[in-house]
């Protein structure tokens, strides 16, 4: 008897060990940061140029008083369940790209990775571009 209870004390331990890790749910990834970039008549605002925290989520913004926008970034989109705030937007080939925008709507997109993103607003003005630097001096 003593034997059988030397080897499953080892085993037992081990099956605590499991259950309280496959009990312990995942921790979402922190979002640390948003900033708005507006479409307007008169072009981007505040800039064209923007810079975030890794896990920063940027908001593009319809501040137009009539017709839509498309915003595409250069980049390809892949969803994440992490990514809560990622709203409106959708893979197109090797871009992410906004469905239609009215005045006053918004889309979300956030960004885990590092690096430097172009992207293009496309208004009845024409396209104004821009670049997000992810993890870079903010």
């Amino acid at each position: 008897m003593t034997r059988a209870r030397s080897t499953l004390r080892p085993a037992l331990a081990a099956m605590s060990l499991l259950t309280a890790c496959a009990s312990t749910p995942l921790q979402p990834t922190p979002h640390v940061s948003s900033k708005t970039i507006s479409a307007t008549e008169t072009g981007l605002l505040p800039a064209s140029d923007v810079a975030i925290e890794q896990f920063g989520t940027i908001v593009f913004r319809n501040g137009r008083s009539q017709g839509d926008i498309e915003v595409a970034l250069e980049r390809a989109f892949a969803p994440s369940a992490n990514c809560s705030t990622t709203l409106q937007f959708a893979a197109k080939g090797d871009q992410s790209v906004s469905l239609p925008l009215d005045p006053g709507d918004v889309a979300t997109i956030c960004f885990h990775e590092s690096g430097t993103f172009p992207f293009e607003i496309t208004t009845p003005e024409g396209p104004r571009r821009g670049t997000i630097v992810v993890g870079g001096p903010q």
